[in-house]
């Protein structure tokens, strides 16, 4: 690959990486631009998997350099920022808007099919491959993001519908999707509050039948003290007799 071949590839990739589709959901590379005025260190871009082939850091910085719109580099060559701030809250429902969730593809596809796969049915902006988050592997659902609204719809329209490696795809508006996941968290709370509630309500008739069982034997306590003192007082020394216990006393004394 020549130098100017590397140097467009970087360029795309690292203006991916700090894109409006791609950096708030990367949480890494968010927070760390975050917690820096916005500058992430180029050594540690270089050490991401899609860019270690890429040597010198040289050949980064000056790739970085020519970014016309969106990347600038500090002074020293060892940072990089967006020049723009992220979009505001109705870019991100724009960006909804015009991308679709793709689902059952096949857990073998590339990054690079994928893209090669959309590109058929208009520009994208992004293609992200979604993964385990504990085991980092692909398990078959892909966001999509065309560059317009257009395009996302001429995509959910297609006939016949569009398949990947002859295996038919599920692919559902990003709105829809979003909609729908939310629609099912809202009554995944409200189910788990009725069971709260439900579990509260035993737990304040538990008290409350153990207050009336603890009354009784405060009672029944206090009529066997005052039945002993009673007979008491009626014997002698001289004249030793058993004091029998009542019937509903020897119940509780069990």
């Amino acid at each position: 690959m020549s130098e100017e071949q590397s140097k467009k590839e970087i360029l795309e990739q690292v203006e991916f990486y700090f894109s409006d589709s791609n950096l708030p959901k990367d949480r890494f590379l968010y927070t760390t631009a975050q917690a820096n005025e916005g500058w992430v260190s180029i050594s540690v871009l270089a050490n991401f998997t899609r860019m270690r082939k890429f040597r010198p850091i040289e050949l980064i910085v000056e790739a970085l350099r020519e970014s016309e719109n969106l990347l600038e580099v500090s002074e020293n060559g060892e940072m990089v920022r967006r020049k723009v701030p992220l979009p505001s809250r109705e870019e991100q429902i724009k960006i909804a808007q015009r991308s679709v969730v793709v689902e059952d593809v096949p857990e073998d596809a590339t990054l690079e099919q994928l893209q090669e796969f959309f590109k058929k049915y208009g520009k994208t902006n992004q293609v992200r491959m979604k993964r385990n988050r504990k085991t980092k592997e692909f398990f078959g659902k892909v966001i999509v993001e065309f560059s317009s609204v257009e395009e996302q719809k001429a995509f959910l329209e297609a006939e016949p519908k569009p398949t990947f490696n002859e295996k038919e795809l599920k692919i559902t508006s990003k709105v829809a999707y979003d909609e729908s996941r939310e629609s099912k968290r809202t009554a995944g709370f409200n189910g788990r509050d009725k069971s709260k509630g439900k579990k509260r309500g035993n737990q304040d008739d538990d008290e409350s039948n153990k207050r009336v069982k603890d009354d009784k034997e405060v009672e029944a306590d206090k009529e066997t003290a005052d039945d002993a003192a009673k007979e008491a007082g009626k014997h002698t020394a001289t004249e030793p007799e058993k004091t029998e216990v009542p019937e509903e006393n020897k119940e509780e004394s069990k």
